[in-house]
């Protein structure tokens, strides 16, 4: 029998609630989700992808989003689900989709205080008072319907809810006549006398008893060939701990994975924190479309979603990231797809075999091929400026002591990295057994770290000192330090514990407004590449520039045995001299 006239559920006044949305700002102010539907998905859920946030401010929106855009990810699964053959929804997700149902519902009828739209108008009641007979309307829940002769029939009752639950999680609706519309009849009915059993208790003024359904979980209908598994984020997590116990947890593995981490939370803001298994090769082109969009500087940048970076940029006309840039931006998110891969977690890293990576590079080498070591005569330019010629001339604004002459030097004799140079120690200025003086970058037997670091641990070198470096007073500039302190005592430590940073900051600023210098070559990593080219230009075997620097290639003979510092310190001196004008007595 139907519902009685009294009866209210299924009335325009209950709705399911609607997905909220990706930062895609309306005309009307208010900020929607919009996903284009995979084209053999249309059937069946529409062209777009559609959902209300129901807020007009961006810091809502940005919050939300992430789990708004895996909710879609779930629609989809579960379509392509239905389209496969198999039953989009197990038995669990029809107990899901009810229980989502009923805590929307209550939600909305405590925040407004309304509980009548899940009662039943029962019997008017009257009673004798101070001011003579008063009537009163009786409001009876759903279970009770049937004491006051109000018969309700389940399936129609529950259907209308299910129906707007379903066009609301963007699942296609079940045939008509299938047992799974009618499972979900039922738990949406069973649900259904339990809210109605709640919001009686609340009209009656029982604020205290609480509701006892599933708790929040995703969907578990899929397709063959879409798992849920492992989402990317707990990809990353797994990868962070077992690169930490492979590398040590130095200063710059934590910089590589804050770099890495940094580039996983922005692709989530873009995609969501997809399964692994959904990240396909067509998910990284997009990808990478929108990397190519990303500013590459902005203010405030880091209180900024993706979305807000990207249309920053194109409303202020900013410039973009470089393909450089995009590619090891692809190459972090790579690494961390390889790990997966290796895990057994996916069968196909989407990176690797889109190739997307690669032809991001290629796009840099074409577009950029810059070249990264500086010339002779920028060279010449750089160390015939005013710091090197005239021992009075002082930075106007920052005093870092001796390290603006002395780090451009030794960036040049040894080609090694300017952080490596800015963090050494006073004691690390040594002569070796055989009486060579040289440098122990981090490489001398119990030397206590002190939080410095290197790149890696065949990084760890000694790199004698070149016979010009001596001449020009390096040694006794080096002695006149405490043994126990800093070879360069006024580079303090920035607030990640690298001491080169500020100095590279100055010494960047040194070159294009002081020594007028335009070079492609990156201001101090341009002496690590000039070592390379007049290393090879004068016939320094690449074994020997290779231990000078810090780099491998790789071979299993390198491996094998050590390099001697007496052979080191012998092809050293075919090392050009640096075209300095007048040597300063320091």
């Amino acid at each position: 029998m139907a519902a009685s006239s009294r009866m209210i559920p299924g009335s325009s006044r209950i709705r399911a609630r609607s997905f909220m949305a990706q930062p895609f700002k309306h005309s009307s102010g208010v900020y929607y989700l919009r996903r284009r539907v995979p084209e053999e998905l249309r059937p069946s859920l529409g062209l777009e992808y559609k959902r209300s946030l129901k807020t007009r401010d961006p810091g809502e929106a940005k919050a939300r989003f992430a789990a708004e855009w895996g909710k879609s990810e779930e629609a989809f699964s579960l379509a392509r689900a239905q389209l496969s053959g198999m039953s989009a929804l197990t038995a669990r997700d029809i107990q899901q989709l009810a229980a989502r149902w009923f805590r929307a519902e209550f939600e909305q009828l405590e925040r407004t205080g309304d509980f009548k739209p899940f009662l039943v108008q029962g019997s008017l009641v009257s009673n004798e008072g101070p001011d003579g007979r008063q009537e009163f309307q009786e409001w009876i829940s759903l279970r009770d319907a049937p004491t006051q002769g109000i018969e309700l029939d389940p399936f129609d009752t529950a259907h209308p809810y299910v129906l707007r639950t379903l066009k609301a999680e963007a699942i296609a609706r079940p045939a008509p006549d299938s047992q799974a519309l009618k499972d979900l009849a039922q738990a949406f009915w069973t649900h259904l006398l339990q809210l109605s059993d709640l919001a009686k208790l609340r009209h009656d003024g029982d604020w205290v008893t609480r509701f006892n359904v599933m708790e929040p979980a995703p969907l578990s209908g899929k397709s063959p060939a879409t798992t849920q598994g492992k989402t990317l984020l707990e990809a990353f997590n797994a990868y962070k701990e077992s690169k930490l116990l492979d590398d040590g947890d130095s200063r710059s593995t934590i910089r590589t994975l804050e770099e890495f981490g940094s580039t996983i939370r922005r692709f989530v803001e873009l995609f969501g924190d997809l399964p692994l298994t959904a990240l396909t090769r067509a998910t990284i082109q997009d990808y990478r479309a929108y990397l190519a969009k990303f500013p590459t500087k902005a203010k405030g940048v880091a209180k900024l979603s993706a979305q807000q970076l990207i249309a920053k940029a194109e409303a202020e006309e900013l410039p973009t990231l470089s393909s450089a840039t995009v590619g090891n931006k692809l190459r972090a998110l790579s690494a961390v797809l390889g790990f997966a891969v290796r895990m057994d977690w996916i069968k196909e890293n989407a990176v690797e075999a889109s190739g997307i990576a690669r032809a991001a590079k290629r796009t840099a080498n074409n577009s950029a091929k810059r070249r990264k070591d500086y010339s002779q005569a920028e060279l010449r330019q750089i160390f015939t400026s005013p710091v090197f010629v005239d021992p009075n001339w002082r930075l106007p604004r920052r005093d870092f002591g001796q390290a603006f002459y002395w780090l451009p030097l030794l960036m040049y004799y040894t080609g090694a990295r300017r952080e490596e140079l800015a963090q050494l120690a006073a004691r690390d200025v040594i002569t070796d057994e055989t009486g060579i003086p040289c440098l122990s970058i981090l490489a001398t037997l119990g030397d206590d770290d002190g939080g410095r670091t290197v790149k890696n641990y065949g990084s760890r070198r000694r790199v004698p000192l070149h016979d010009h470096l001596i001449d020009l007073g390096f040694l006794g500039y080096a002695a006149d330090q405490p043994t126990e302190g800093q070879l360069f005592p006024l580079l303090a430590p920035n607030s990640d514990g690298y001491y080169g940073v500020n100095w590279g900051k100055a010494w960047a600023r040194y070159l294009r407004e002081t020594a007028g210098l335009d070079s492609p070559a990156s201001p101090s990593h341009g002496f690590r590449h000039s070592f390379k080219t007049l290393s090879r230009q004068v016939g320094i075997p690449e074994d020997i520039h290779d231990a000078i620097t810090g780099h491998s290639n790789g071979t299993v003979g390198r491996d094998y045995g050590s390099m001697p510092l007496s052979r080191i310190a012998e092809e050293l001196r075919r090392y050009p001299q640096a075209p300095l004008l007048n040597p300063l007595d320091i």
